[in-house]
């Protein structure tokens, strides 16, 4: 088998991440019955996809093309603030607000860790390292 493609690789996390995302949603609302938490975790997730969207460009910028520095750690710094101030809203609302928002924000990591075992199921299964 060949290399797979880097793009396919981050095809296929953004795929896995929006269907955690559904069943996420899904589940805090069966969980609650409060569709403002279901809203909240929607709010926090498409911040943490877009936040990798955006780390993802701007590190093929700095290193494949040698340039961009500055901007990675001004967009990053950026991000933070803007995670920073709408978890520091999201804190006002409750504190399940709170876990709901952190929940959301975790369907990319929960994402790249699925991707991370399927990886490691495939490296087993077709024998290689």
């Amino acid at each position: 088998m060949g290399k797979e493609k880097k793009a396919d690789i981050i095809k296929r996390i953004i795929k896995i991440a929006v269907i955690v995302q559904i069943i996420i949603i899904i589940f805090s609302f069966f969980f609650t019955m409060n569709f403002i938490y279901s809203i909240i975790t929607f709010l926090a997730s498409i911040i943490g996809i877009s936040g990798f969207f955006i780390m993802i460009k701007l590190i093929d910028k700095c290193l494949f093309k040698g340039k961009g520095i500055t901007l990675l750690f001004l967009i990053s710094f950026l991000k933070m603030g803007l995670i920073a101030v709408v978890f520091y809203f999201i804190s006002k609302i409750s504190e399940k607000a709170t876990l709901f928002f952190l929940l959301g924000l975790s369907v990319i990591v929960i994402s790249i860790m699925i991707e991370g075992a399927y990886q490691f199921y495939r490296s087993f299964s077709n024998d290689r390292a």
